[in-house]
């Protein structure tokens, strides 16, 4: 047997039918799914955090407009996706841009590490590259960035000098056997200061190699290093 609706029934059944199918789609909501999409663009330059922005407040205004009207606006599916998408963008441009800022090296300056200042043989007190790395008449902003621990000195807080070697362990075991090419005595340039850490550091400047303290294989800094960038 066949149940028949009535005449009112059908009416009914009509009208909630002809609401849902001319419900538009709201703007804001399909504004904000794009304009989320296109908050990947902080991913590569934190100038665009203004995206993820306008991306949010699309979608607040699309669930408020369906919110208000639910008999006249559709979309908040879209809207929350398009939420969803720029603050997860926004979150990732925002982590990439602070990784940057933290670890990456700084334009002008040429990475260096502690095992391209040790000599290739006994020898040689000295590295040709140790020297390679000065300023020079041609070049007189050469700069270079490495990276090390601060080895433990008297003074703790407010600290101008101090002296840079490649390991935690020399630090906490306090070794005095260090060469000399595995020390470098740091000097900050301007109002520059820095309180001591076990964190590894990061420090850039003007390097130089003292050739009388060359001379004495242990016990004398060689390398000095005018420092105007740090970072720990």
């Amino acid at each position: 047997m066949t149940a028949q609706l009535g005449p009112q029934a059908m009416n009914d059944s009509t009208t909630d039918e002809a609401l849902l199918r001319y419900r538009s789609v709201s703007a804001p909501a399909i504004l904000s799914i794009v304009v989320g999409i296109f908050s990947i663009l902080t991913v590569f330059g934190w100038v665009f955090w203004i995206i993820p922005l306008l991306a949010l407040v699309l979608g607040w205004r699309a669930l408020k407009s369906i919110e208000a009207a639910p008999e006249e606006y559709t979309g908040a599916g879209l809207a929350y996706s398009g939420i969803a998408t720029a603050l997860v963008l926004w979150l990732l441009g925002f982590g990439i841009h602070h990784y940057k800022q933290k670890y990456s090296v700084p334009s002008g300056y040429k990475v260096v590490t502690f095992d391209d200042l040790q000599p290739a043989s006994k020898n040689v007190i000295i590295p040709p590259l140790a020297f390679d790395l000065e300023p020079t008449d041609k070049d007189r902003n050469k700069r270079i960035y490495i990276e090390g621990y601060i080895y433990p000195g008297r003074r703790t807080i407010g600290i101008k000098e101090f002296v840079l070697i490649p390991t935690l362990g020399h630090c906490q075991f306090c070794r005095r056997d260090l060469a000399s090419t595995e020390m470098i005595s740091v000097k900050f340039t301007g109002d520059l200061t820095t309180n001591y850490t076990t964190s590894l550091v990061r420090v850039g400047g003007k390097f130089h190699v003292d050739r009388q303290q060359a001379t004495n294989p242990f016990g004398g800094l060689p390398y000095k290093l005018e420092t105007d960038y740090f970072q720990d």
